[in-house]
Parts: C-alpha cells; sequence; structure tokens
C-alpha cells in the first residue's frame, strides 16, 4: 500500500516526536546514573532495557504509521532527534544533577558535623569504659 507525500511528512514529523521521547528515557536513565553510580553489570543490563524499549516502541511505532514497514526517513528522524536532545538537554541536565548531588552532599555534611562530633565522643568514651569493664572482668 503506497501512502501520500502527505501522510509520509506526518509520519516524519511524529517519527522526531518518537526520537525526542527516546532521548528523555535516556537522559532519565543517565541522571539515575549520575546520581547513583551502578556497577558495570547493572550498566549493561540498564542499556540492554533500554534498547528493548526503544526497540518495542520503534515497532510499534512502524506498525501503527508505516504498516510494519521500516521506512529510512523515519529512522534518521528519530536518531535525529535522539541525538540532538541527549547531547545538549540530556548533557546539561546530567551535569546540574551532579552539582545538585555535590551540593546536597556538602549541605548534609555541614548540618551533621556536630552531631558526627558528638557521635564520634560518646564512641570512644564508651570504647573506654568497655575496656576498662573487660580488664576488671578478666581480673576476677
Amino acid at each position: 500500500m503506497q501512502q501520500t507525500l502527505d501522510e509520509q511528512t506526518g509520519i516524519f514529523l511524529w517519527s522526531f516526536v518518537l526520537g525526542a521521547v527516546l532521548g528523555v528515557i535516556y537522559t532519565l536513565l543517565a541522571i539515575a546514573r549520575a546520581w547513583s553510580p551502578p556497577s558495570p553489570r547493572q550498566w549493561i543490563v540498564g542499556d540492554l532495557l533500554f534498547m528493548a524499549i526503544a526497540a518495542m516502541l520503534n515497532f510499534l511505532f512502524a506498525l501503527s504509521q508505516t504498516y510494519g514497514r521500516i521506512r529510512g526517513y523515519v529512522l534518521a528522524a528519530e536518531l535525529v532527534t535522539f541525538f540532538l536532545l541527549y547531547g545538549t538537554v540530556g548533557r546539561l541536565l546530567c551535569r546540574s544533577t551532579l552539582r545538585i548531588r555535590s551540593l546536597c552532599e556538602q549541605t548534609v555534611t555541614w548540618m551533621t558535623a556536630p552531631f558526627r562530633r558528638q557521635w564520634h565522643t560518646l564512641r570512644k568514651k564508651l570504647a573506654k569504659k568497655c575496656r576498662k569493664m573487660l580488664r576488671n572482668g578478666k581480673k576476677s
């Protein structure tokens, strides 16, 4: 079944939207990685999961819009939008996430410093008393 130029233009524009959605999903995955760095195994599983989601979305898009045919212009529009979004907004969000994380860690460290000092002093006193009790217990 042939598609008209008008239909192809609409599909082309919707493929930009799909590329942007995939870029947002990968940006969220990158932000999660920046906030809590994963192990290499978790990194691979996350990327494989993203690829499976992207393949499924691409398949459903092709099935609903192009009667299951893969079109080059659809893939090109998705890739261009994905890389533009992730390369600009995604990188900016990841960098700001690292700064926000660092700021949160510094704030928590500053706010808990007095309590940590008191805890350290209390631990030293308890350790000293425990050592004294153990020495007294061995003598009897």
